[in-house]
């Protein structure tokens, strides 16, 4: 499915080009120049498209036809994505990359720690999210009580 968002690209006075959503969905990025920042604004585009399919919400329609708040061009931007496009694996590969079992793979995600969604029976979780706990993971153990 296309899913279209119009974006103002402008000058942001500190030598990069900003483009900033005009849709309801707010946000805003940049780039180098046109090329660059229209390549980012997709990019934003479809990791927040990905984020309502992921988790089963309604994106806001979109909306054409804005005029400029910041004396740059609007132009309207389409990506194509479904759930298939998403990068992922089951939780049980999951759990394996992690470490942990495919049980405390349902906790994070219900915690929203892992990105996940089910297919059928079975629960898919993305590969994104299962780098981003890699990289950033938290160390054995309980977590010490603080002393306040």
């Amino acid at each position: 499915m296309f899913y279209i968002c119009e974006f103002e690209f402008y000058d942001d006075g500190e030598g990069s080009v900003a483009a900033l959503c005009l849709n309801d969905w707010g946000g805003a990025t940049f780039g180098d120049d046109l090329d660059d920042a229209g390549e980012s604004a997709a990019d934003w585009l479809a990791c927040m498209v990905d984020d309502c399919l992921m988790n089963g919400r309604e994106l806001p329609p979109a909306k054409l036809g804005h005029e400029p708040r910041h004396g740059g061009k609007v132009i309207a931007l389409a990506v194509s994505r479904e759930l298939s496009d998403i990068p992922a694996m089951t939780a049980a590969d999951a759990a394996r990359e992690l470490g942990v079992s495919t049980a405390r793979v349902t906790q994070l995600a219900n915690a929203g720690l892992l990105d996940s969604w089910k297919e059928g029976s079975r629960r898919m979780v993305s590969k994104a999210s299962v780098e981003a706990r890699l990289e950033d993971a938290p160390k054995a153990g309980r977590p010490k009580a603080s002393m306040v």
